[in-house]
């Protein structure tokens, strides 16, 4: 399972950090590290987490291999996970570096560029009413059972709410592409599922990305403090 194999690659990383701070906002959950590291997550308030007002006295390593697997315990996990990343990343989003052919998104609410493929679907967590938008189809994600796609854009929040497993099963797709809030780096089990590029948002200001998931901020306050970056593999 993708999730589990994630912790399993990234825990050794994490036996020497120590959690600082945590938000889990209504919006993003950011983490602070003892090594000066912060990442950022989507919030899913799905389940609860038992160890709620004992983090910060736990080890990280102990807090990321943390059940259950809901996705608001995710949401914490995978913000601390979110926050490894190494030198060899280069600015920029991922979806700059692909273009043409049919192109698959899996995320909620999602935004393309139309123009850039000769056809677009995306599987919308969000569950909206089927639309369709010249080249661009948007679908709920609950009508998802297979796609063949020369580019497929997987954004973080599939691992959040536990849908990647299904996803990664049902896709075909020339370039995979991990990207966005909650994607995590972990080469070696992004590499056996096939992902050929990773994108990530780190938080740049990291204070102000931390009083904005607790002040209930949105994308729009977020994206003023944070940075993207991408990989490919």
């Amino acid at each position: 399972m993708f999730y589990q194999d994630v912790v399993t690659e990234l825990r050794p990383f994490f036996s020497s950090k120590k959690l600082v701070n945590i938000c889990v906002g209504t919006v993003y959950t950011v983490s602070t590290l003892s090594d000066g590291s912060s990442g950022i997550a989507h919030t899913v308030p799905e389940g609860e987490v038992p160890a709620a007002g004992e983090l910060l006295s736990m080890k990280t390593e102990d807090i990321i291999s943390m059940g259950p697997e809901s996705p608001i315990v995710k949401s914490i996990t995978l913000s601390i996970l979110s926050s490894f990343i190494d030198s060899s990343f280069e600015r920029g989003d991922p979806l700059d570096v692909i273009e043409g052919g049919k192109l698959c998104v899996f995320g909620y609410s999602p935004s393309v560029d139309p123009k850039k493929y000769s056809s677009i679907v995306v599987y919308d967590f969000s569950e909206p009413a089927v639309q369709n938008r010249g080249n661009l189809t948007i679908r709920p994600f609950s009508s998802f059972q297979k796609e063949s796609c020369t580019h497929a854009v997987v954004f973080g929040s599939a691992i959040v709410n536990g849908q990647i497993d299904r996803i990664l099963a049902n896709v075909s797709a020339d370039d995979l592409i991990l990207a966005g809030v909650s994607s995590v780096y972990a080469p070696n089990t992004l590499r056996k599922y096939g992902f050929s590029v990773i994108g990530k948002v780190i938080p740049i200001e990291k204070v102000k990305a931390l009083r904005v998931a607790c002040e209930g901020g949105g994308a729009s306050q977020m994206i003023r403090y944070v940075g993207k970056f991408f990989k490919k593999l």
